[in-house]
């Protein structure tokens, strides 16, 4: 760490720099080789900065670049693009401003900036943790987010916090670059029936994915808040949030996009990110001794949206021979209900000797359900032991998701071994497996299994 002076209150300079590998799990045998999966992550250099130029300012910024390795390469010409060979992106994590003690008031803070409004007590799942857009790149795990562009005005008064945020411009989540369907699409061949009373069905070969992101303006603000109780017992909150989900859903008017032969067809399924409302309470505080414990649960309110045949195409169909008549009714597949919900996740931890971590979690419902259908259980439970002073870590952790009464299982399981060399590098082998039945959640995510090799080093 690096230390300078501003106004004589002094600046931080520190960061990193890591190197990523990463070889897939599924598909290798026989002919098949086994392929490095690109999780946007193989080399990394992040610089951060944090500096008070006075006792009530700070700015705090945190810049990536990342190389990722990986050539995209579609016609000959692109090889003559460095940007094509080797892509490199540059990534703002976080770039805030922050004033503190505002108008002379004490306890008034205001803050602006790429922000990153972390919530919920829960590891590696937080329900109610929905302010910042999903970063499923890696996509082995639900705890990473992305920056939004927010203002969060802040009042703190004894062991009270109280925070108003708004964000005003939509940002979607990064999704992971292997296909995984995160809509309730599912089989395009069964988005609509077309099979019911029909000789010879069309088939439905390719799928386009059209997408509509919020348009900045006034009436798709967002809005969060939150109220925090720093009790004898305990640290309580309290949140509110409205806005849009991160994740796309498929939503409006499916059209027939193009006839590939007599009876085979295209469709474009439009996306959108639907609206949002979320209340949700969290708990976490010592029980006794080395035991802790934490708690959160969220009140989801979702927006309904449902797929649609457009008739004048359905109309068209018939006469050019394709359909024998129009479905009626109108084909239409509601791919997610305005019901309520609930997620909720609750947690024990216990650090035996200083050495040995272990906590075990119950959670219902993971990011990618989003309707009261789609809601499974999981068990999860991990462990981290320390040795030789702190310079070798060993990991494990393990999750059971259970849905239809048992009938439905999938599984996360993984473990890593790290090594801290110079009491800076950290040199880290893991592990990840996911799978499970074909309506399990972790069976999306099977083809992201992985072996893990890693370098990184801290400055």
């Amino acid at each position: 760490m690096l230390a300078g002076s501003a106004r004589g209150e002094g600046v931080r300079i520190g960061g990193s720099v890591s190197t990523t590998f990463q070889a897939a799990l599924i598909g290798c045998g026989g002919k098949t080789s086994c392929r490095f999966l690109n999780f946007r992550n193989a080399n990394i250099v992040g610089l951060t900065i944090d500096a008070q130029p006075s006792a009530t300012t700070e700015l705090f910024g945190d810049v990536s670049v990342r190389n990722i390795n990986f050539a995209r390469i579609d016609e000959l010409d692109d090889t003559g693009e460095i940007s094509a060979v080797q892509p490199v992106d540059i990534r703002v994590n976080e770039a805030r401003l922050s004033l503190f003690d505002l108008f002379g008031a004490g306890g008034l803070d205001l803050s602006a900036g790429a922000m990153r409004i972390a919530w919920g007590e829960g590891d590696g799942l937080n329900p109610t943790d929905v302010v910042n857009p999903y970063n499923l790149e890696d996509g082995t795990g639900f705890d990473e987010r992305l920056s939004s562009l927010a203002m969060q005005l802040a009042y703190s008064v004894g062991d009270v916090r109280i925070e108003a945020t708004v964000v005003p411009i939509f940002m979607p989540g990064i999704l992971p670059i292997e296909h995984i369907d995160f809509t309730a699409l599912g089989d395009p061949q069964d988005v609509f029936d077309l099979a019911d009373d029909q000789d010879e069905p069309p088939e439905i070969q390719n799928v386009d994915t059209p997408t509509a992101v919020p348009e900045p303006g006034l009436n798709n603000i967002q809005a969060a808040a939150r109220i925090k109780y720093a009790s004898p017992v305990g640290d309580f909150a309290l949140m509110f949030y409205r806005g849009f989900e991160s994740l796309p859903q498929a939503s409006g008017a499916v059209r027939f996009t193009g006839f590939q032969t007599q009876n085979r067809i295209d469709i474009g399924v439009p996306l959108v990110y639907p609206k949002l409302m979320m209340g949700g309470a969290s708990y976490r505080g010592p029980i006794v001794g080395r035991l802790s414990a934490w708690a959160e649960v969220a009140v989801m309110i979702p927006e309904k949206h449902a797929l649609t045949a457009a008739k004048n195409q359905l109309e068209a169909l018939v006469k050019l021979g394709r359909l024998d008549e129009v479905p009626d009714p109108i084909p239409t597949q509601t791919t997610q209900s305005d019901d309520v919900y609930v997620k909720a996740i609750a947690g024990l931890e216990y650090i035996f000797a200083d050495q040995l971590y272990v906590n075990a979690q119950y959670a219902r419902g993971t990011p990618t359900e989003r309707q009261s259908a789609d809601i499974h259980d999981y068990v999860l439970v991990g462990l981290r032991w320390t040795l030789l002073e702190g310079k070798l870590n060993l990991g494990a952790r393990g999750a059971l998701e259970v849905a239809d009464g048992g009938d439905t299982l999938g599984y996360q399981a993984g473990g890593s071994i790290s090594w801290l060399h110079g009491d800076a590098a950290e040199l880290r082998l893991s592990t990840t497996f996911l799978g499970g039945d074909e309506d399990a959640s972790f069976g999306r995510f099977e083809k992201l299994s992985n072996v893990r090799l890693s370098f990184k080093l801290a400055f």
